[in-house]
């Protein structure tokens, strides 16, 4: 098994000549399951460790965003042996095809699970008719 831990990286690129190197955040895909009804459509979002603080829900026309930050405590709990937890940001970005009331959408997080209700509305229909010019 090959575990590559911060001091492992740390050799890794002194070896290599990368010097002053950040480390890059990572972007998760979070799992997600929509439903649809009549009225309303909700949105299940798992975001294991993400505390509801660190969350962004953003709606701009027909895109929803979803954001999440997830951050490793620093408590010292021993030597790292294996570290498979990295801190990251999780993102998914939908296109949503429906005609939505975003200022009456509701967001819960319980367990690393966040749920978004949206409430659908009815388009705007508009007759036009034809002139004689």
């Amino acid at each position: 098994m090959s575990t590559l831990t911060t001091d492992n990286k740390q050799t890794l690129d002194e070896r290599a000549g990368v010097k002053d190197v950040q480390p890059q955040v990572r972007v998760y895909s979070p799992n997600v399951d929509v439903y649809e009804t009549e009225n309303m459509i909700l949105f299940r979002v798992e975001m294991p460790g993400v505390d509801e603080t660190s969350v962004e829900i953003t709606i701009e026309k027909d895109q929803l965003q979803l954001e999440g930050k997830f951050k490793i405590g620093t408590e010292e709990k021993g030597q790292v042996r294996l570290a498979e937890y990295k801190e990251g940001n999780y993102f998914r970005k939908f296109t949503i095809s429906k005609a939505i009331d975003s200022e009456e959408a509701v967001a819960k997080m319980k367990n690393g699970i966040l749920e978004l209700s949206i409430p659908k509305i009815e388009p705007k229909k508009t007759k036009i008719e034809i002139r004689n010019s």
